[in-house]
């Protein structure tokens, strides 16, 4: 089974090349945006939704038993930022190979998949629907309602301080997770929407998206798993 190593450094250029030989080729402009568009949503997924998700589910496997109350907020802010950065990537990533192999995605779709059609553009309902969407998952993650439940009161009664709950947070606050959750509320509500942001051309704008991609790319590398 393809890696995502694969798809992206083998299957796509392929399939990218083939595409400019069969016509009608994609209009260029709507190409770079794509790429563009692309770029964005593997930079979301590999920068802000996969760590997010790796420490929501450090938090959440650790126990009610190992948690305090910047953990619980740190678990739970985890979960919420991941699932937001997974749906909008989805969506980035769905219209960038629309726009790279001349197909349109509708704005619909991108919308539904960035939660902007069902939460009509309001911020509240939005992070209604994140923190509805959150508990849920919190539930799944910890496999019961009582440890989720926990999980919840932790959010606002501090805990019993046990050498469980230090080594967590020890383990926690490592490998820059609390950077990331900064960058991720960062980015909620202070990053405009991937379909606005490109609608406006600009030299800036392409450099900021290949950053964004080659650091992804640098993460993926350096996290591949090694060979037998």
């Amino acid at each position: 089974m393809p890696s995502l190593h694969h798809l992206l450094f083998v299957l796509l250029p392929v399939a990218l090349t083939v595409r400019l030989y069969v016509g009608p080729r994609p209009d260029r402009l709507v190409m770079a945006e794509g790429v563009l568009r692309f770029c964005l949503g593997v930079g979301k997924w590999v920068l802000l939704a996969a760590p997010l998700w790796h420490l929501a589910v450090i938090v959440a496997h650790g126990g009610p038993d190992s948690l305090g109350t910047s953990i619980a907020w740190m678990g739970f802010l985890g979960t919420l930022l991941s699932l937001h950065f997974a749906c909008t990537g989805a969506g980035d990533v769905l219209a960038g190979l629309g726009g790279m192999f001349g197909f349109t995605v509708p704005d619909s779709i991108q919308d539904t998949l960035s939660l902007r059609r069902p939460t009509a553009g309001k911020w509240y309902w939005h992070l209604a629907l994140l923190l509805a969407a959150t508990v849920i998952v919190l539930i799944w993650q910890t496999g019961s309602w009582k440890d989720a439940w926990l999980h919840l009161q932790s959010l606002y009664e501090p805990p019993r301080q046990t050498y469980a709950t230090l080594l967590q947070q020890t383990r926690v606050r490592t490998d820059f997770h609390v950077l990331t959750i900064i960058a991720g509320l960062a980015c909620l509500y202070g990053m405009p929407h991937s379909r606005d942001f490109l609608r406006v051309g600009a030299p800036w704008k392409a450099t900021a998206c290949l950053v964004t991609f080659f650091f992804a790319m640098a993460m993926l590398w350096t996290h591949a798993a090694p060979t037998p």
